[in-house]
Protein backbone atom coordinates (compact mmCIF):
# COMPACT_ATOMS: atom_id res chain seq x y z
CA UNK A 1 0.00 0.00 0.00
CA UNK A 2 1.40 3.27 -1.11
CA UNK A 3 1.72 6.47 1.42
CA UNK A 4 -1.47 8.14 -0.14
CA UNK A 5 -3.85 5.23 0.20
CA UNK A 6 -2.20 4.62 3.74
CA UNK A 7 -3.49 8.08 3.98
CA UNK A 8 -6.77 7.59 2.58
CA UNK A 9 -7.60 4.52 4.43
CA UNK A 10 -6.73 6.40 8.28
CA UNK A 11 -8.90 9.49 6.63
CA UNK A 12 -12.06 7.39 5.92
CA UNK A 13 -11.25 5.47 9.17
CA UNK A 14 -11.61 8.57 11.20
CA UNK A 15 -14.87 10.16 9.16
CA UNK A 16 -16.49 6.08 10.54
CA UNK A 17 -15.55 7.00 14.16
CA UNK A 18 -16.89 10.30 13.65
CA UNK A 19 -20.21 9.07 12.68
CA UNK A 20 -20.48 6.70 14.79
CA UNK A 21 -19.67 8.71 17.54
CA UNK A 22 -22.13 11.48 16.21
CA UNK A 23 -25.03 8.95 16.12
CA UNK A 24 -24.25 7.36 19.89
CA UNK A 25 -23.89 11.18 20.96
CA UNK A 26 -26.23 13.38 18.86
CA UNK A 27 -26.27 16.33 20.77
CA UNK A 28 -22.45 16.55 21.26
CA UNK A 29 -19.97 18.05 18.73
CA UNK A 30 -18.36 15.72 16.83
CA UNK A 31 -14.88 16.47 18.64
CA UNK A 32 -16.39 16.08 22.05
CA UNK A 33 -19.05 12.96 20.32
CA UNK A 34 -15.80 11.30 20.10
CA UNK A 35 -14.12 11.60 23.03
CA UNK A 36 -17.23 10.44 24.65
CA UNK A 37 -17.14 6.98 22.52
CA UNK A 38 -13.44 6.50 23.26
CA UNK A 39 -14.27 6.75 27.01
CA UNK A 40 -17.17 4.03 26.43
CA UNK A 41 -14.58 1.36 26.45
CA UNK A 42 -13.48 2.30 29.70
CA UNK A 43 -16.95 1.78 31.54
CA UNK A 44 -17.57 -1.43 30.04
CA UNK A 45 -15.45 -3.52 32.35
CA UNK A 46 -12.29 -5.63 32.52
CA UNK A 47 -9.82 -3.39 33.66
CA UNK A 48 -9.17 -1.69 36.80
CA UNK A 49 -6.59 0.37 36.74
CA UNK A 50 -6.80 4.58 36.01
CA UNK A 51 -3.90 4.99 33.83
CA UNK A 52 -6.32 4.97 30.87
CA UNK A 53 -8.10 7.40 31.99
CA UNK A 54 -5.77 9.74 32.60
CA UNK A 55 -4.06 8.83 29.71
CA UNK A 56 -7.34 9.82 27.90
CA UNK A 57 -8.04 13.03 29.69
CA UNK A 58 -4.70 14.00 29.07
CA UNK A 59 -4.96 13.41 24.86
CA UNK A 60 -8.05 15.18 24.81
CA UNK A 61 -7.11 18.03 26.27
CA UNK A 62 -3.77 18.41 23.92
CA UNK A 63 -6.31 18.05 21.26
CA UNK A 64 -9.26 20.21 22.03
CA UNK A 65 -9.26 24.32 23.64
CA UNK A 66 -7.96 23.93 27.24
CA UNK A 67 -7.39 27.58 28.35
CA UNK A 68 -10.21 28.22 30.48
CA UNK A 69 -12.14 26.15 33.26
CA UNK A 70 -15.67 25.55 31.00
CA UNK A 71 -13.39 24.48 28.23
CA UNK A 72 -11.73 22.04 30.18
CA UNK A 73 -15.58 21.32 31.84
CA UNK A 74 -17.28 20.35 28.57
CA UNK A 75 -14.01 17.43 28.37
CA UNK A 76 -14.78 16.09 31.37
CA UNK A 77 -18.16 15.84 31.24
CA UNK A 78 -17.75 13.65 27.52
CA UNK A 79 -15.68 11.74 29.21
CA UNK A 80 -17.81 10.88 32.35
CA UNK A 81 -20.83 10.86 29.63
CA UNK A 82 -19.00 8.17 27.91
CA UNK A 83 -18.20 5.84 31.03
CA UNK A 84 -21.63 6.42 32.22
CA UNK A 85 -22.84 4.74 28.80
CA UNK A 86 -20.15 2.23 29.01
CA UNK A 87 -21.13 0.59 32.64
CA UNK A 88 -24.67 0.99 31.43
CA UNK A 89 -24.09 -1.24 28.53
CA UNK A 90 -22.02 -3.49 30.98
CA UNK A 91 -25.29 -4.40 32.10
CA UNK A 92 -25.18 -2.98 36.14
CA UNK A 93 -24.62 0.27 36.27
CA UNK A 94 -24.78 -0.21 40.41
CA UNK A 95 -22.34 -2.29 40.11
CA UNK A 96 -18.96 -2.10 42.14
CA UNK A 97 -17.03 -1.54 39.38
CA UNK A 98 -18.90 1.39 38.09
CA UNK A 99 -18.76 3.13 41.11
CA UNK A 100 -15.29 2.30 40.91
CA UNK A 101 -14.51 3.82 37.18
CA UNK A 102 -17.31 6.75 38.63
CA UNK A 103 -14.61 7.72 41.38
CA UNK A 104 -11.52 6.82 39.57
CA UNK A 105 -12.60 9.67 36.62
CA UNK A 106 -14.02 12.22 39.38
CA UNK A 107 -10.35 11.81 41.19
CA UNK A 108 -8.46 12.70 38.07
CA UNK A 109 -10.57 15.77 36.90
CA UNK A 110 -9.79 16.71 41.05
CA UNK A 111 -5.82 16.27 40.89
CA UNK A 112 -5.71 17.44 37.09
CA UNK A 113 -7.62 20.40 37.26
CA UNK A 114 -5.29 21.59 41.04
CA UNK A 115 -2.67 21.46 38.81
CA UNK A 116 -4.31 23.22 35.85
CA UNK A 117 -5.12 26.15 37.82
CA UNK A 118 -1.70 25.94 39.96
CA UNK A 119 0.01 26.60 36.48
CA UNK A 120 1.43 22.82 35.74
CA UNK A 121 0.60 21.97 31.79
CA UNK A 122 -1.60 18.55 31.93
CA UNK A 123 -0.59 17.91 28.72
CA UNK A 124 3.18 18.09 29.03
CA UNK A 125 4.75 14.41 28.31
CA UNK A 126 5.45 11.93 31.38
CA UNK A 127 2.86 14.06 32.91
CA UNK A 128 1.56 13.06 36.34
CA UNK A 129 -0.48 14.36 38.51
CA UNK A 130 0.37 15.14 42.28
CA UNK A 131 -1.18 13.10 44.53
CA UNK A 132 -1.74 10.44 41.90
CA UNK A 133 -0.44 7.72 43.80
CA UNK A 134 -2.48 7.97 47.09
CA UNK A 135 -5.56 9.04 45.54
CA UNK A 136 -5.79 6.31 43.48
CA UNK A 137 -4.34 3.82 45.71
CA UNK A 138 -7.34 4.40 48.17
CA UNK A 139 -9.79 3.94 45.56
CA UNK A 140 -8.29 0.83 44.82
CA UNK A 141 -7.95 -0.73 48.40
CA UNK A 142 -12.00 -0.18 48.77
CA UNK A 143 -12.63 -1.47 45.78
CA UNK A 144 -10.71 -4.91 46.92
CA UNK A 145 -12.67 -5.16 50.12
CA UNK A 146 -16.12 -4.02 48.31
CA UNK A 147 -15.27 -6.67 46.10
CA UNK A 148 -14.59 -9.52 48.26
CA UNK A 149 -17.56 -8.73 50.60
CA UNK A 150 -19.34 -9.28 47.44
CA UNK A 151 -18.38 -12.36 46.34
CA UNK A 152 -18.52 -13.65 50.17
CA UNK A 153 -22.55 -12.57 50.21
CA UNK A 154 -22.60 -14.48 46.56
CA UNK A 155 -21.03 -17.31 48.02
CA UNK A 156 -23.22 -17.64 51.45
CA UNK A 157 -26.47 -16.62 48.94
CA UNK A 158 -25.48 -19.16 46.88
CA UNK A 159 -24.57 -22.16 49.68
CA UNK A 160 -27.66 -20.93 51.48
CA UNK A 161 -29.92 -21.82 48.11
CA UNK A 162 -27.92 -25.10 47.62
CA UNK A 163 -26.96 -23.65 44.43
CA UNK A 164 -23.12 -24.56 42.79
CA UNK A 165 -20.79 -21.24 43.51
CA UNK A 166 -18.00 -21.05 41.12
CA UNK A 167 -14.63 -19.57 41.44
CA UNK A 168 -12.52 -18.01 38.93
CA UNK A 169 -9.05 -19.50 38.55
CA UNK A 170 -6.87 -17.83 37.03
CA UNK A 171 -4.79 -19.05 34.06
CA UNK A 172 -1.88 -19.90 35.34
CA UNK A 173 -3.20 -22.11 38.33
CA UNK A 174 -5.22 -24.26 35.59
CA UNK A 175 -2.62 -26.61 35.50
CA UNK A 176 -2.33 -27.09 39.29
CA UNK A 177 -5.65 -27.20 39.42
CA UNK A 178 -5.80 -30.13 37.03
CA UNK A 179 -3.21 -31.74 39.09
CA UNK A 180 -4.65 -32.18 42.05
CA UNK A 181 -7.82 -32.88 41.44
CA UNK A 182 -5.78 -36.26 40.19
CA UNK A 183 -4.09 -37.04 42.67
CA UNK A 184 -7.06 -36.49 44.83
CA UNK A 185 -8.88 -38.99 42.10
CA UNK A 186 -5.90 -41.04 43.07
CA UNK A 187 -5.93 -40.85 46.63
CA UNK A 188 -9.43 -41.46 46.51
CA UNK A 189 -9.51 -44.51 44.51
CA UNK A 190 -6.42 -45.83 47.02
CA UNK A 191 -8.40 -45.69 50.30
CA UNK A 192 -12.01 -45.92 49.28
CA UNK A 193 -14.07 -46.85 52.88
CA UNK A 194 -16.28 -49.89 53.15
CA UNK A 195 -19.91 -48.20 52.39
CA UNK A 196 -21.62 -50.10 55.36
CA UNK A 197 -18.62 -48.64 58.21
CA UNK A 198 -19.99 -44.64 58.26
CA UNK A 199 -17.61 -44.60 61.65
CA UNK A 200 -14.21 -45.26 60.11
CA UNK A 201 -14.30 -42.04 57.88
CA UNK A 202 -14.69 -39.95 60.72
CA UNK A 203 -12.03 -41.48 62.63
CA UNK A 204 -10.16 -41.03 59.74
CA UNK A 205 -10.64 -37.49 59.80
CA UNK A 206 -10.54 -36.88 63.37
CA UNK A 207 -6.61 -38.15 62.94
CA UNK A 208 -5.70 -36.29 60.09
CA UNK A 209 -6.84 -32.98 61.81
CA UNK A 210 -5.14 -34.14 65.44
CA UNK A 211 -2.01 -34.61 63.10
CA UNK A 212 -2.45 -31.26 61.29
CA UNK A 213 -2.80 -29.68 64.72
CA UNK A 214 -0.10 -31.00 66.03
CA UNK A 215 2.14 -29.74 63.00
CA UNK A 216 0.58 -26.27 64.10
CA UNK A 217 1.51 -26.55 67.35
CA UNK A 218 5.40 -27.65 66.60
CA UNK A 219 5.45 -24.91 64.41
CA UNK A 220 4.73 -22.19 66.63
CA UNK A 221 8.44 -20.52 68.07
CA UNK A 222 10.44 -22.04 70.46
CA UNK A 223 9.20 -19.29 73.00
CA UNK A 224 5.60 -19.87 72.44
CA UNK A 225 6.39 -23.78 73.41
CA UNK A 226 8.19 -23.02 76.80
CA UNK A 227 5.81 -20.58 77.60
CA UNK A 228 3.65 -23.55 78.13
CA UNK A 229 6.29 -24.39 81.37
CA UNK A 230 7.24 -20.00 82.13
CA UNK A 231 3.48 -19.23 82.09
CA UNK A 232 2.38 -21.76 84.55
CA UNK A 233 5.72 -20.98 86.77
CA UNK A 234 5.45 -17.62 86.86
CA UNK A 235 1.53 -17.99 88.22
CA UNK A 236 2.59 -20.47 90.67
CA UNK A 237 5.59 -17.96 92.34
CA UNK A 238 2.99 -15.72 92.45
CA UNK A 239 0.40 -17.25 94.38
CA UNK A 240 3.08 -18.99 96.55
CA UNK A 241 4.24 -15.46 97.17
CA UNK A 242 1.00 -13.62 98.17
CA UNK A 243 0.64 -16.86 100.60
CA UNK A 244 4.10 -16.19 101.86
CA UNK A 245 3.49 -13.17 102.62
CA UNK A 246 0.63 -13.48 104.20
CA UNK A 247 2.33 -16.12 106.49
CA UNK A 248 0.45 -19.05 105.33
CA UNK A 249 2.86 -22.26 104.70
CA UNK A 250 -0.43 -24.77 104.70
CA UNK A 251 -3.65 -24.12 103.20
CA UNK A 252 -6.34 -27.03 105.09
CA UNK A 253 -3.31 -29.70 104.90
CA UNK A 254 -1.96 -28.57 101.35
CA UNK A 255 1.13 -26.74 101.21
CA UNK A 256 1.27 -23.52 99.10
CA UNK A 257 3.84 -24.41 96.54
CA UNK A 258 2.10 -27.46 95.13
CA UNK A 259 -1.30 -25.51 95.72
CA UNK A 260 -0.42 -22.64 93.76
CA UNK A 261 1.13 -25.41 90.97
CA UNK A 262 -2.11 -27.26 90.83
CA UNK A 263 -4.15 -24.04 90.20
CA UNK A 264 -1.74 -22.29 88.13
CA UNK A 265 -1.39 -25.48 85.68
CA UNK A 266 -5.09 -26.41 85.57
CA UNK A 267 -5.88 -22.52 84.78
CA UNK A 268 -3.43 -22.49 82.33
CA UNK A 269 -4.65 -25.67 80.39
CA UNK A 270 -7.96 -24.64 80.86
CA UNK A 271 -7.66 -20.82 79.23
CA UNK A 272 -5.71 -22.69 76.60
CA UNK A 273 -8.50 -25.33 75.90
CA UNK A 274 -11.32 -22.50 75.70
CA UNK A 275 -9.38 -20.06 73.89
CA UNK A 276 -7.85 -22.38 71.06
CA UNK A 277 -11.07 -24.33 70.55
CA UNK A 278 -13.26 -20.89 70.12
CA UNK A 279 -10.55 -18.83 67.80
CA UNK A 280 -10.31 -22.01 65.40
CA UNK A 281 -13.95 -21.46 64.83
CA UNK A 282 -12.57 -19.22 62.83
CA UNK A 283 -8.91 -18.96 62.31
CA UNK A 284 -9.01 -22.64 60.72
CA UNK A 285 -11.86 -21.96 58.06
CA UNK A 286 -9.77 -23.21 55.34
CA UNK A 287 -10.08 -26.61 56.22
CA UNK A 288 -13.99 -26.78 56.54
CA UNK A 289 -13.09 -26.81 52.42
CA UNK A 290 -12.85 -30.84 53.05
CA UNK A 291 -16.33 -32.03 53.55
CA UNK A 292 -15.96 -34.12 56.41
CA UNK A 293 -15.12 -31.54 58.42
CA UNK A 294 -16.99 -29.29 60.38
CA UNK A 295 -16.20 -25.71 62.66
CA UNK A 296 -16.51 -27.56 65.77
CA UNK A 297 -14.27 -30.49 65.01
CA UNK A 298 -11.54 -28.02 64.02
CA UNK A 299 -12.09 -26.26 67.30
CA UNK A 300 -12.10 -29.02 69.12
CA UNK A 301 -9.00 -30.53 67.48
CA UNK A 302 -7.19 -27.51 68.41
CA UNK A 303 -8.29 -27.40 72.21
CA UNK A 304 -7.06 -30.73 72.21
CA UNK A 305 -4.06 -30.46 71.18
CA UNK A 306 -3.07 -27.80 73.32
CA UNK A 307 -4.97 -29.72 76.52
CA UNK A 308 -2.80 -33.05 75.79
CA UNK A 309 0.72 -30.46 76.00
CA UNK A 310 -0.78 -29.60 79.50
CA UNK A 311 -1.30 -32.87 80.30
CA UNK A 312 2.90 -33.27 79.28
CA UNK A 313 3.22 -30.20 81.69
CA UNK A 314 1.87 -31.77 84.88
CA UNK A 315 4.39 -34.63 85.38
CA UNK A 316 7.30 -32.22 84.07
CA UNK A 317 6.39 -29.63 87.15
CA UNK A 318 5.63 -31.87 89.41
CA UNK A 319 8.64 -34.33 89.34
CA UNK A 320 11.36 -31.54 88.54
CA UNK A 321 9.36 -29.61 91.54
CA UNK A 322 9.80 -32.83 93.27
CA UNK A 323 13.31 -33.39 92.63
CA UNK A 324 14.09 -29.44 93.54
CA UNK A 325 11.98 -30.21 97.25
CA UNK A 326 9.49 -27.81 95.76
CA UNK A 327 6.42 -29.79 95.77
CA UNK A 328 5.12 -32.84 96.92
CA UNK A 329 4.23 -36.13 94.83
CA UNK A 330 0.11 -36.67 94.06
CA UNK A 331 -1.82 -39.06 96.65
CA UNK A 332 -3.67 -40.84 94.02
CA UNK A 333 -2.34 -40.32 90.62
CA UNK A 334 -5.02 -42.14 88.71
CA UNK A 335 -7.51 -39.49 90.45
CA UNK A 336 -5.52 -36.60 89.42
CA UNK A 337 -5.06 -37.44 85.96
CA UNK A 338 -8.90 -38.29 85.94
CA UNK A 339 -10.21 -34.91 87.04
CA UNK A 340 -7.84 -33.09 85.13
CA UNK A 341 -8.97 -34.52 81.95
CA UNK A 342 -12.57 -33.62 83.22
CA UNK A 343 -11.68 -30.04 83.32
CA UNK A 344 -9.56 -30.15 79.87
CA UNK A 345 -13.45 -31.37 78.41
CA UNK A 346 -14.75 -28.37 80.51
CA UNK A 347 -11.99 -25.73 78.85
CA UNK A 348 -13.51 -27.52 75.54
CA UNK A 349 -16.93 -27.73 75.97
CA UNK A 350 -17.02 -23.80 76.75
CA UNK A 351 -14.51 -22.73 74.06
CA UNK A 352 -16.59 -24.48 71.63
CA UNK A 353 -19.84 -22.75 72.96
CA UNK A 354 -18.19 -19.68 72.83
CA UNK A 355 -17.40 -20.37 69.34
CA UNK A 356 -20.86 -20.49 68.58
CA UNK A 357 -21.56 -17.47 70.02
CA UNK A 358 -19.11 -15.86 68.14
CA UNK A 359 -20.52 -17.40 64.92
CA UNK A 360 -23.97 -15.49 65.17
CA UNK A 361 -22.62 -12.56 66.90
CA UNK A 362 -18.91 -11.74 65.18
CA UNK A 363 -18.42 -8.66 67.90
CA UNK A 364 -18.02 -11.85 70.90
CA UNK A 365 -15.11 -12.52 69.03
CA UNK A 366 -13.40 -9.49 70.57
CA UNK A 367 -15.78 -9.75 74.02
CA UNK A 368 -14.91 -13.68 74.78
CA UNK A 369 -11.14 -13.41 75.45
CA UNK A 370 -12.18 -10.79 77.77
CA UNK A 371 -14.92 -13.00 79.40
CA UNK A 372 -12.53 -15.75 79.64
CA UNK A 373 -9.40 -14.15 81.64
CA UNK A 374 -12.25 -13.06 83.76
CA UNK A 375 -13.18 -16.80 84.71
CA UNK A 376 -10.03 -17.20 86.02
CA UNK A 377 -11.62 -15.66 89.44
CA UNK A 378 -14.37 -18.29 89.33
CA UNK A 379 -11.73 -21.15 88.27
CA UNK A 380 -10.39 -22.44 92.00
CA UNK A 381 -6.99 -21.38 90.91
CA UNK A 382 -5.96 -19.01 93.69
CA UNK A 383 -8.63 -20.12 96.68
CA UNK A 384 -10.69 -23.56 97.53
CA UNK A 385 -14.55 -22.31 98.29
CA UNK A 386 -13.62 -23.51 102.09
CA UNK A 387 -11.40 -20.54 102.42
CA UNK A 388 -14.34 -17.90 102.33
CA UNK A 389 -17.17 -17.43 104.44
CA UNK A 390 -20.21 -20.18 104.56
CA UNK A 391 -22.70 -17.53 103.27
CA UNK A 392 -20.41 -16.23 100.49
CA UNK A 393 -19.10 -19.82 98.92
CA UNK A 394 -22.17 -19.56 96.50
CA UNK A 395 -19.99 -16.39 94.95
CA UNK A 396 -17.71 -19.22 93.11
CA UNK A 397 -19.25 -22.59 93.36
CA UNK A 398 -22.12 -21.85 90.36
CA UNK A 399 -18.67 -22.26 88.21
CA UNK A 400 -18.12 -25.91 87.21
CA UNK A 401 -14.20 -24.38 86.94
CA UNK A 402 -13.96 -24.48 90.86
CA UNK A 403 -15.40 -27.91 91.46
CA UNK A 404 -13.20 -29.79 88.77
CA UNK A 405 -9.64 -27.80 90.39
CA UNK A 406 -10.93 -28.52 94.03
CA UNK A 407 -11.56 -32.16 92.81
CA UNK A 408 -8.02 -32.29 91.23
CA UNK A 409 -6.55 -30.68 94.82
CA UNK A 410 -8.96 -33.32 96.53
CA UNK A 411 -7.06 -36.53 94.74
CA UNK A 412 -3.79 -34.86 94.75
CA UNK A 413 -2.97 -34.28 98.71
CA UNK A 414 -4.16 -36.82 101.36
CA UNK A 415 -4.74 -34.44 104.44
CA UNK A 416 -7.65 -32.44 102.08
CA UNK A 417 -11.39 -33.30 101.37
CA UNK A 418 -13.27 -30.53 99.79
CA UNK A 419 -16.92 -30.14 101.74
CA UNK A 420 -18.23 -28.37 98.49
CA UNK A 421 -16.93 -29.87 95.52
CA UNK A 422 -19.71 -31.77 93.48
CA UNK A 423 -19.20 -34.34 91.09
CA UNK A 424 -22.72 -34.73 89.64
CA UNK A 425 -22.76 -30.82 89.39
CA UNK A 426 -19.94 -31.10 87.52
CA UNK A 427 -21.17 -33.95 85.35
CA UNK A 428 -24.48 -31.93 84.71
CA UNK A 429 -22.94 -28.61 83.75
CA UNK A 430 -20.48 -30.91 81.65
CA UNK A 431 -23.55 -32.56 79.65
CA UNK A 432 -25.37 -29.12 79.18
CA UNK A 433 -22.54 -27.73 78.13
CA UNK A 434 -21.66 -30.11 75.50
CA UNK A 435 -25.37 -30.40 74.18
CA UNK A 436 -26.04 -26.35 73.90
CA UNK A 437 -22.62 -26.69 71.66
CA UNK A 438 -23.68 -29.69 69.75
CA UNK A 439 -27.20 -28.02 69.02
CA UNK A 440 -25.96 -24.61 68.24
CA UNK A 441 -23.43 -25.78 66.11
CA UNK A 442 -26.16 -27.42 63.88
CA UNK A 443 -27.81 -24.49 63.93
CA UNK A 444 -24.84 -21.60 62.84
CA UNK A 445 -23.23 -24.56 60.44
CA UNK A 446 -24.65 -22.90 57.14
CA UNK A 447 -23.67 -19.47 58.88
CA UNK A 448 -19.68 -20.59 58.82
CA UNK A 449 -17.91 -20.43 55.69
CA UNK A 450 -14.56 -21.73 54.36
CA UNK A 451 -11.98 -19.15 54.10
Amino acid sequence: MSPNDDRIARWRARREAEKTSREAHPDLPTDLAVIASRAEALGRGGEEDAGPILVLITESLRLLPRESVGDRRKIYDAIARGIEKGVEEAGDPQSDYAELRRRQLRTLIRVVEVDARAGMDPVADGYRPSGYDEALGALAESYAKRKARSETLARRSAMDGGEAYELTVPVEDEGDLLYLRDRLAVIDGARRFAAHDALLPGLSAWRALLRLQFAFLRSESRIALLWSFIGPAMLIAILSAGYFFLGARNILNMDVPTFAMIGGTTWYMLRNAMFRTSAAFHSKRALLNFRQLTPVMTGLSAGLIYMFSYIFVFPVLIIGGYLLHFFTLPHDVIGVAFWVAITGITGLAIGANFGVISTIWPFFRNLGPVIQRSMMAVSGTFLVSEQLPVEHRDLILWSPLTHAVQLVRQSYFEGYVSDDANPEYLFTCIGVLCVTAAIGQRLVRHRTFPA
